[in-house]
């Protein structure tokens, strides 16, 4: 697949994530593309029982312990995924009722939103390069 030169800014984040017209799943989505290292693919794989939100990490991906420091996760992106998981204590972590997000969805939801869904880990990655002191926290 090849990414497109379409970067999400730091403001254009904000605005997304302060939309509730969008789905929390996609957001919180597009918080941890934005803020990490993990693929998309990966991160719609998840269970609830691969992320510690106590700890504030994502433990594990498909049954493999993510590297040290691979899965750390701001204050921000674990209040967010205490609101997506709410009660539930199994199943998919970014779902949408208790269907896990499809890649066709996040696909779409991005696109409606003017983006490609890789644009916000590619625009995070640029962020963290050029300005590591101002990510949203």
């Amino acid at each position: 697949m090849t990414l497109t030169d379409d970067r999400i800014t730091a403001a254009r984040l904000e605005e997304l994530l302060a939309d509730d017209s969008i789905d929390l799943a996609h957001r919180v989505l597009w918080l941890l593309l934005w803020e990490g290292e993990l693929k998309v693919l990966d991160l719609l794989s998840l269970e609830i029982g691969d992320v510690d939100l106590e700890q504030g990490q994502v433990t594990g991906v498909c049954g493999k312990a993510v590297p040290e420091g691979g899965g750390n996760l701001s204050e921000r992106a674990t209040e967010l995924l205490r609101r997506l998981v709410g009660a539930r204590e199994s199943g998919p972590l970014f779902a949408m009722g208790q269907r896990a997000l499809s890649w066709e969805q996040v696909m779409q939801t991005a696109g409606e939103q003017g983006h490609e869904i890789h644009a916000f880990r590619t625009g995070g990655k640029l962020h963290r390069l050029q300005e590591p002191a101002q990510d949203p926290q």
